[in-house]
């Protein structure tokens, strides 16, 4: 199993990392290569090394000037099925991005449509779904459709998109959040605290006290956080994370800790913007391979992770949802 290694303290990767393919329907330039870079950095976990989402950009000449909708079509032949990302000239400017469904989606969304819903084009097969956003919000909302926190059409419907919805409409009026993606604060409140696995004993110290407990849950009798050594040394607050028992010294405990966001332990800047895998090039310094996106387990291999670690993957999953839903209800 991969781990991010802090000292003795492990933080525990993602368990499920959404990982976004990006074609250019322009020349790829470094005003967009950068806005994408950017907004993504900004938008994920990348401060602090382990990104919810991450993309790739491609940028291929057959691709230039194309529609959409042609996109679709041509990724369709190739066997690219999935939703995609378009970056294209008006990104920089604008600091948006265009995401797009897949045709399996489209195809469904035109079965439960009703009368007046959807402006139809005649020379075109299926009517495609797509959604012009705001760079930095694209990771979140791209976690949400895809985790299924909330429907895509309904987030379009909640814009005023669906009035009808115009699959040729420029959609100048963007999708976006009021979250202000630059301050690393509100950034890892939304993706939630860091899970982490330490030792008991020397880096763990436990509570039976009932109103310290209650800060992690109401109904906890038991509860633990990280030393205050071993909370700075590894980038972390202290917080008391509720416990079913106590771990007797050297065992491992399961607990969450927020990051803290001022800790040098935390590369600030941002990465080379010449690297077009937005998700790799920020982990090498600091880190190593060992981080890089594409080592992380598959869906298919989160059997033989540890118990700790599904844990991770379902209270973070729970925790962006939960974000995603009140993001939704602030706008």
């Amino acid at each position: 199993m991969i781990r991010i290694l802090v000292k003795m303290v492990v933080i525990e990767p993602r368990v499920f990392v959404d990982a976004l393919e990006a074609y250019s329907t322009a020349p790829l330039t470094l005003e967009m290569n950068r806005t994408v870079q950017h907004g993504f950095y900004n938008g994920t976990y990348a401060r602090f090394g382990d990104p919810q989402v991450t993309v790739t950009i491609h940028d291929r000449p057959e691709f230039h000037g194309k529609s959409h909708y042609d996109l679709r079509n041509l990724l369709d032949s190739e066997g690219m099925k999935d939703d995609f990302i378009v970056v294209d000239e008006t990104t920089p400017d604008l600091d948006a991005l265009w995401y797009v469904t897949s045709t399996g989606y489209s195809k469904l969304q035109a079965k439960t449509e009703k009368p007046g819903d959807v402006v139809h084009y005649p020379d075109e097969d299926f009517t495609l779904w797509h959604v012009h956003v705001r760079t930095p919000d694209m990771p979140l909302n791209v976690f949400g459709w895809r985790e299924g926190c909330h429907p895509f059409s309904q987030a379009l419907a909640q814009n005023d998109y669906l009035n009808p919805y115009d699959p040729h409409d420029p959609q100048d009026r963007l999708l976006k959040s009021n979250i202000d993606w630059t301050n690393p604060e509100i950034t890892g409140s939304v993706w939630g605290p860091a899970e982490i696995t330490a030792i008991s004993g020397t880096e763990v110290e436990w509570s039976t006290d009932k109103a310290l407990c209650q800060q992690a849950l109401p109904t906890a009798t038991i509860c633990a956080r990280l030393t205050v050594e071993a909370a700075t040394r590894s980038g972390l607050l202290q917080a008391w994370f509720y416990q079913g028992r106590i771990i007797p010294p050297g065992g491992e405990v399961f607990l969450q800790a927020p990051y803290d966001t001022r800790s040098p332990v935390w590369r600030t800047g941002y990465p080379d913007e010449r690297a077009s895998r937005i998700g790799s090039s920020y982990f090498k310094d600091r880190f190593g391979p060992r981080l890089r996106p594409e080592a992380r387990p598959s869906r298919k291999d989160v059997l033989r992770l540890s118990s700790a670690t599904q844990r991770a993957h379902q209270s973070i999953s729970h925790n962006a949802c939960r974000r995603v839903d009140s993001n939704r209800s602030s706008q």
